[in-house]
């Protein structure tokens, strides 16, 4: 089978539609998130992403129309969808493969699809972060060529509404349910 990479638009409701529930359902399947978890709504949310970032798609099928396997977004500078980004960064976000399309690549040609992206819009540096449990893709992200950097390091406690506090990395008891986050750059 082959596949196809593209930009999907704010204006194509249901394939933005698609990409949040297979965002949620990666995140679910992994058990990063379960059904009560308050970042759940964000991760199903593409519609929000596609206003101030960009979300790629890999479809099944040479023309990009097929089901769609997975997705990434771009988030470029000054995105209210940044988190770890400073200055003319870009950042990468939310990488979601379909549970049962994994190990084919499609992570890596997402990745790669969104670094040429950024590339293209003049990004001299990309960052991303990584819950620190997330082996495989610190795994992939390395072989890409992004290189840790703890100085990028977070923690995080989830609220209610869907946003996060951040904890201090040191000096600080770090309170029930934080996760840390790991943090990579790349420069082209």
């Amino acid at each position: 089978m082959r596949f196809a990479v593209r930009r999907v638009g704010p204006d194509e409701k249901s394939r933005l539609q698609e990409i949040g529930e297979l965002t949620a359902l990666a995140y679910l399947a992994d058990g990063l998130v379960d059904h009560a978890h308050p970042y759940l709504p964000q991760l199903r949310d593409a519609t929000a992403r596609a206003q101030d970032a960009e979300l790629l798609a890999m479809m099944d099928g040479e023309k990009g129309e097929g089901a769609i396997v997975g997705t990434i977004t771009l988030v470029p500078p000054g995105s209210p969808f940044i988190e770890l980004a400073q200055d003319a960064e870009f950042e990468l976000r939310m990488l979601a493969v379909s549970p049962i399309e994994r190990g084919r690549g499609i992570g890596r040609t997402l990745t790669q699809a969104a670094m040429d992206r950024a590339v293209e819009q003049g990004a001299t540096r990309i960052v991303l972060s990584t819950m620190e449990t997330m082996h495989s893709a610190h795994r992939l992200y390395e072989r890409m060529g992004f290189a840790r950097r703890e100085e990028l390091d977070w923690v995080v406690v989830d609220n209610p509404d869907g946003t996060v506090t951040r904890v201090p990395l040191e000096g600080e008891e770090t309170p029930e349910g934080a996760v840390r986050l790991i943090g990579y750059s790349w420069e082209p």
